[in-house]
């Protein structure tokens, strides 16, 4: 209605501005690290540095204005159309260089897996895991890394670090 004429319009537009940005900054950066990966294992002369990120991000960034600013008819649509078109041959590459029935069975496989686990999964939080060895939690066996600054890498820092940081992105 006539609300988001106002200050609360106004905020919302804003927050939803602001938490778009973060978000494509997200992405844009783990994109980034696992783009240099990549191009690192593919060539090793390219290195996994800063600069290296700092150019994709430049070369990403180069090719999205390009292609927005020629507009949705050609730029945007173009860009879809060969992003689809790399997406489709890399797949088909993939299932037909190798074991297509393994991993035609794979897939099958994979889609039961996820189906049967997701509700499981999407709840899980681990709390035994983070109420300590008292719970039962040192008896599993479960590997931890000790980390040069002497902090505990484990299952406990995992789900921590990874899965809240998976939920806010």
């Amino acid at each position: 209605g006539d609300k988001i004429f106002g200050w609360i319009g106004d905020f919302i537009d804003t927050l939803s501005v602001i938490t778009t940005l973060f978000g494509v900054c997200t992405s844009l950066g783990l994109g980034v690290i696992q783009i240099n990966s990549g191009l690192n294992f593919i060539h090793h002369g390219i290195p996994i540095n800063q600069v290296a990120q700092v150019c994709i991000i430049w070369t990403i960034t180069a090719m999205a204005t390009a292609s927005t600013v020629s507009g949705i008819g050609m730029g945007i649509r173009r860009l879809s159309e060969i992003c689809f078109s790399l997406g489709c041959i890399i797949l088909l590459l993939a299932l037909f260089m190798e074991d297509t029935w393994f991993l035609l069975n794979l897939y099958v496989q994979s889609i039961g897996f996820y189906l049967n686990w997701i509700v499981q999964l999407g709840f899980h939080c681990d709390a035994f895991e983070l109420a300590g060895a008292a719970s039962g939690a040192g008896d599993r066996g479960r590997a931890t890394v000790t980390a040069g600054d002497g902090s505990q890498d484990g299952p406990q820092m995992w789900m921590d670090g990874w899965t809240i940081f998976y939920w806010g992105w």
